[in-house]
């Protein structure tokens, strides 16, 4: 089949390392090795050009914002600059208008032979793909990972929030197929009004020829400075939704019973500079490493040298709506997981099981759970084989293709479901 991937979403580099980069590649990679044709669509490469891109084997259309749409852009932004104000408009004026350059360059360039279907991931005032969808008389199905409007209120801004959540409801009504990645977006999007029957759950996933238990490399332990005892891990985004800000203490909570254990935080973002400060004031920047940002394909080997891997997601003031990619990757290389009781997180992780809850939120919990980890290798062990085996049987990206292609099928055979 011929697919079109959209993602229209300006702060996904598709080349890049940020886990939504990964989600939109993979999926891409899984569908191309299924034996499809895919074209993924997409205004932003890299957010720095220091980064390699990432490799892709399917064709990569980079199509931005026209001359018309910068030159607004940059308007509003002067026309802020001279108020002495700073608010989210300009960006949110940008992704508006990059909708008639996906639009018109798409057509041009697929009029003459169309895609079967189109599948996009949904983004802040994306209407590009159900235009695109009823021009080529194709199925829209939408990939939504956050509730949008909900999302850009909470953790970035918006200054024109009823727009926004308008938007969203109006994408969401029109897709022939909405695909969440967990329970609670699936509850969200039959809120805003879809039917239940056209709401299909599709989380997070791996790829098993990456992610896979594997022992640990004493060249990498090397590089890394890791010396001989025990480490605690997370990959990831370091923002507030991811809750980094409780490492430090975590660290120091530990080290009394483990005074050998070190952390490893592979990541970056806007709390980098807490977190390292936080660590230097409590005498422990010499027991941390933090990376920055590393290719995909050095995660796996990385996640093999924790001992325990960390999500300390804290419980937000709305539903837990996410998918952790993180977590998927840590269970799939074999590696004990303690996480928060939140969520899509107690659906993948069975306390004693596969991995270990705690209440969301209780870092005397969290550090004691550690503490007893820690110290139980063989529980460790038989956690982390009991995780690896289940997300390798139930949760790969082949996986998730072969069921987004079976859908894009039904809806191709009986037009107008």
């Amino acid at each position: 089949m011929k697919i079109l991937y959209l993602c229209a979403d300006l702060g996904i580099p598709v080349l890049g390392r940020k886990g939504a980069s990964v989600h939109v590649r993979e999926l891409v990679a899984a569908l191309g090795r299924a034996g499809h044709q895919v074209v993924l669509a997409a205004p932003t490469l890299n957010k720095s050009p220091w980064e390699p891109p990432a490799r892709l084997d399917s064709p990569l259309w980079h199509i931005t914002p026209g001359p018309a749409a910068v030159a607004a852009v940059a308007a509003l932004k002067e026309f802020n600059a001279r108020l002495g104000v700073e608010n989210s408009l300009p960006g949110e004026l940008r992704r508006i208008l990059l909708n008639r350059e996906l639009e018109t360059e798409l057509k041009r360039r697929l009029e003459a032979e169309p895609p079967d279907f189109i599948y996009e991931r949904a983004s802040l005032y994306s209407i590009a793909g159900v235009s695109l969808a009823r021009e080529f008389q194709v199925p829209l199905l939408l990939e939504l990972n956050a509730p949008l409007a909900l999302e850009q209120e909470a953790y970035r801004a918006t200054a024109i929030e009823p727009l926004a959540a308008q938007t969203e409801r109006w994408v969401l009504s029109r897709a022939d197929a909405v695909l969440v990645v967990s329970s609670e977006l699936r509850e969200h999007a039959a809120a805003a009004g879809v039917k239940p029957e056209r709401i299909h759950l599709l989380p997070n996933a791996v790829s098993p020829a990456l992610f896979y238990p594997a022992p640990a490399d004493a060249a990498l332990r090397a590089r890394w400075k890791l010396d001989g005892g025990p480490v605690i891990g997370f990959v990831g985004g370091l923002r507030p939704w991811h809750g980094v800000e409780v490492l430090p203490e975590l660290l120091e909570r530990i080290l009394p019973a483990h005074p050998g254990v070190r952390l490893v935080v592979a990541g970056d973002g806007p709390l980098r500079g807490d977190l390292e400060r936080s660590l230097e004031q409590r005498g422990l920047r010499a027991r941390a490493v933090i990376t920055g940002l590393l290719p995909q394909e050095e995660i796996p080997a990385l996640i093999s040298q924790f001992d325990i891997a960390v999500a300390p997601y804290p419980r937000p003031g709305h539903a837990f709506y996410f998918s952790p990619l993180k977590l998927f990757e840590y269970m799939a290389c074999g590696i004990a997981v303690v996480a928060p009781e939140l969520g899509q997180i107690s659906e993948l992780v069975r306390h004693g099981g596969t991995g270990w809850l705690y209440t969301p939120g209780d870092l005397k919990a969290l550090a004691g759970a550690y503490v007893q980890l820690l110290a139980d290798a063989t529980l460790r062990r038989n956690l982390g084989q009991a995780a690896a085996k289940f997300i390798h049987n139930g949760f790969t990206w082949d996986q998730n293709a072969a069921r987004v292609v079976q859908l894009a099928c039904s809806l191709i055979r009986t037009p107008g479901a």
